[in-house]
């Protein structure tokens, strides 16, 4: 099959993380993650379910997540045992993320994001607000890095001193086994130590699933 044939979400996915880790990475990559990537879902997007065993953020974090709540990145207090659902769709060519905190009976907390490679690979949140990537294999595992955060003003991403950011990000992507894996973020500050910290495990539902409202601010 050629790639003009291939689902157009799923290649393009796979093939963005391909591109960044390069072939000699991509060799080290553990093929149940790759094969979690790749499935075809052609009328589907992909789902996954789990439990945030820790979901933490210190003090000074807590303050910075109150500070940048109008752009819905992080939960402003700890918590355990959160259920949790992560959703990637493809609509109209855009890669959207959508991560969803189901701390209490209250609305969920919902994070949307925008997932791209142009001009390089990076990661978009409402409000205009990204953090370019880079990606590397540890272990067989795939981690996520800032590579720099942003601010988009119309076609222009203008660059965010690192000083004025909230520290570097890290998310690890652990393989359990072909449907269960475990998830690690954390952003720590060089002055403040780590401001946030999750750690939970989730599993491939492989069902049906429909991306929530994707917000304008959010789009392209």
């Amino acid at each position: 099959m050629d790639a003009k044939t291939k689902d157009n979400f799923t290649f393009s996915f796979i093939d963005i993380i391909r591109q960044d880790l390069g072939e000699k990475q991509w060799k080290e990559f553990d093929r149940s993650i790759i094969t979690r990537f790749t499935r075809s879902f052609r009328k589907n997007c992909l789902r996954y379910h789990g439990v945030v065993d820790w979901v933490y953020c210190s003090p000074i974090g807590a303050l910075i997540a109150k500070v940048l709540k109008p752009f819905s990145l992080l939960p402003d207090r700890c918590t355990r045992n959160s259920k949790f659902e992560f959703v990637i769709q493809e609509n109209e060519g855009t890669i959207y993320k959508q991560r969803r905190y189901f701390m209490d009976e209250d609305a969920p907390f919902t994070f949307t994001s925008v997932f791209g490679n142009k001009p390089r690979v990076h990661e978009e949140f409402s409000q205009g607000l990204g953090m370019y990537l880079k990606l590397s294999v540890k272990r067989g595992d795939l981690l996520f890095r800032d590579a720099g955060y942003f601010f988009r003003v119309g076609n222009w991403r203008i660059p965010i001193p690192r000083w004025l950011s909230v520290g570097s990000f890290e998310l690890l992507h652990s393989n359990i086994d072909e449907r269960r894996f475990q998830v690690i973020i954390r952003i720590a500050h060089p002055l403040f130590g780590t401001l946030f910290y999750q750690r939970g495990d989730f599993y491939d539902t492989r069902s049906l699933c429909k991306l929530s409202a994707v917000p304008v601010s959010c789009r392209e």
